[in-house]
């Protein structure tokens, strides 16, 4: 579980470093050695860190099956074959809210009744 919060860090962070570099490189701002190349960059990278860190998690789980594994496998991969970013940013949004549900906690409800 401890592992879904560097994912949850990387993923905001990704998030918030591609938006900036976006907004700098659309304005053509540049603020000593940051501009929108350099935090282009940077966010790509920490977007490779929080789908490894997903892939990762995906490998170790014993409570998703793995017939589910592999479309989550293929949603992250999608994008970067593509070169469609935005559906694995979708996948990865979509992954942030239900990831913990499917990757640690059982779908089966215990009920207990006192007798």
């Amino acid at each position: 579980m401890k592992l879904f919060k560097f994912y949850r860090i990387a993923f905001a962070l990704s998030f918030v470093l591609l938006i900036i570099g976006a907004i700098l490189k659309v304005t053509h701002a540049e603020i000593g050695p940051i501009n929108g190349n350099n935090m282009l960059a940077i966010g790509l990278f920490s977007s490779i860190v929080f789908i490894a860190l997903a892939f990762y998690m995906m490998y170790k789980s014993e409570k998703m099956p793995s017939g589910e594994k592999l479309i989550w496998v293929l949603l992250f991969a999608l994008g970067f074959i593509t070169g469609i970013g935005l559906i694995t940013f979708l996948a990865a949004i979509v992954f942030f809210f239900i990831g913990p549900k499917r990757l640690f906690y059982n779908n089966t409800s215990t009920k207990t009744t006192n007798t």
